[in-house]
């Protein structure tokens, strides 16, 4: 068995088992490329459920008069078999669709602003249902928390985390804010971190992302501004910091030691910047470099 067939085997099983309880119905489902096949779209039709979505170039069952037609911006072809209809449509790009659904034509649609132009009727029913589901998914990886460093099931919770957060905006907006296109998604996550920690909504200074190893927070450079070279601040020329260096014949690019302010305020949190001035040279991440400066910690070399 090669792994495209199995594939297909397996996202048909998963579909027909997630629609169990909803055939026989006459129920329409929308899905994307990554499902959509004539074999699962007879399978559903087959049990009275409607199908509406794109359609991979790749699915051995296309009908290769219309895959290899070649067409020009807002010329439409389609293709029937059994019922079920797979189109040609060139917009900006070539989109492929099939469905059960709708007798493939074109019709006027109003874009958002007032214009009319012309339309495959199962392109405007499948972006009525799913261009939500699309804006979701690309709202969520422009602020994407998983990394590559994770491991697959952290990735998975995260991403869910995500869709979450995303799903919570989208009802806030629409119930709470009459859809107002002011208040963006970063403007939401950005609030919702906020309450989490305790910090006032009304507070929104400009922030600037500081990173340190193992540290994500945010410096608020208009309360700390960075003290001029010329004129240190509270008598502490000298103290500045440099990068620790490495051990004899360490094959690392950075040596890593334990911040002393966060120790001292009982965090953990590794930095690869020390104090030049100072007497024991402290290692400081860049969060914490001022506030031990402006402590009784300073003693000069």
């Amino acid at each position: 068995m090669t792994r495209l067939t199995w594939d297909k085997e397996k996202t048909d099983k998963t579909v027909m088992k997630l629609m169990r309880p909803y055939v026989l119905k006459g129920h329409e489902l929308f899905m994307d490329n990554y499902y959509n096949s004539y074999g699962l779209s007879q399978k559903l039709l087959d049990l009275k459920t409607h199908t509406v979505g794109t359609l991979r170039k790749s699915r051995k069952e296309n009908p290769k008069n219309v895959m290899n037609k070649k067409l020009k911006k807002g010329e439409h072809v389609w293709v029937r078999k059994n019922n079920v209809y797979v189109s040609k449509w060139v917009d900006k790009r070539a989109v492929t669709m099939i469905t059960t659904k709708d007798h493939p034509k074109m019709i006027n649609v109003a874009n958002k602003r007032g214009q009319l132009k012309r339309k495959p009727i199962e392109v405007v029913s499948y972006n009525a249902f799913m261009s939500g589901i699309d804006r979701a998914d690309q709202m969520v990886s422009y602020y994407s928390s998983p990394r590559k460093c994770l491991r697959w099931y952290k990735k998975v919770f995260f991403h869910l985390l995500d869709l979450t957060v995303w799903n919570s905006f989208y009802l806030y907006r629409k119930y709470k804010m009459n859809n107002s296109k002011k208040y963006e998604f970063l403007h939401f996550r950005e609030d919702l971190i906020r309450t989490l920690i305790g910090i006032s909504l009304s507070q929104r200074p400009e922030l600037l992302l500081k990173h340190s190893k193992n540290d994500n927070r945010r410096v608020d450079r208009t309360a700390h501004p960075r003290p001029s070279p010329t004129q240190p601040e509270n008598g502490s020329g000298g103290h500045w910091p440099e990068k620790i260096p490495l051990p004899p014949g360490s094959k690392k690019t950075t040596n890593y030691l334990k911040c002393k302010m966060c120790a001292k305020n009982k965090r953990r949190k590794e930095t690869g910047l020390r104090c030049k001035g100072c007497k024991d040279k402290p290692a400081l991440c860049a969060l914490c470099f001022e506030e031990w400066h402006e402590t009784d910690n300073v003693t000069s070399s």
